[in-house]
């Protein structure tokens, strides 16, 4: 393997260990804005890294790729998939910008829109690691999404605890 090919895949798993990391703590903790924007930065570099190294700035050539990876595991000839990749990023990205920008109005968001966010997010990661992904990546997958549904439990039962007054913090 290149070590372009390599360098696009590392930032993709890189960026998603660091995005499992800041939505982990994301509860509770007080590094999860610095988590949330490190993992958009590598994913911003990953992006670029894809059209640099895989696409060769072609937009061209990443719907072509798109549409061969989709058919090879869908038997559907599109690659509209691309434009989810762009959303993704620019969502990402925008969202780590609030939140630096405006914390207080980061925070008092609608409760709708970090569930929007996160649900399309994990959307994209499953089929970005576990299904188009290769062997490794498929693997950090399947492990990242584990952590996220322990996180998520215990994420749950804190939260109802709180509610019901039993949670002291």
């Amino acid at each position: 393997m290149d070590t372009g090919l390599l360098l696009t895949r590392a930032t993709a798993m890189l960026a998603f260990v660091v995005y499992v990391m800041a939505f982990v703590p994301r509860f509770r903790h007080a590094w999860s804005r610095m988590w949330w924007s490190v993992g958009a930065a590598v994913f911003l570099v990953h992006v670029i890294c894809a059209f640099h190294f895989v696409h060769h700035w072609s937009h061209a050539d990443a719907y072509a790729a798109t549409a061969r990876q989709t058919y090879a595991l869908a038997g559907l000839d599109w690659g509209g998939g691309v434009y989810f990749n762009y959303v993704f990023t620019a969502l990402w990205v925008a969202d780590a910008v609030w939140w630096w920008a405006s914390p207080a109005s980061h925070e008092r968001r609608a409760r709708a829109i970090p569930y929007a966010l996160h649900g399309f997010m994990l959307f994209m990661w499953f089929n970005g690691t576990v299904v188009f992904g290769g062997e490794l990546a498929r693997w950090v997958g399947v492990a990242g999404f584990v952590v996220l549904g322990v996180a998520c439990c215990i994420g749950f039962n804190t939260e109802t605890q709180r509610r019901r007054g039993n949670f002291g913090d």
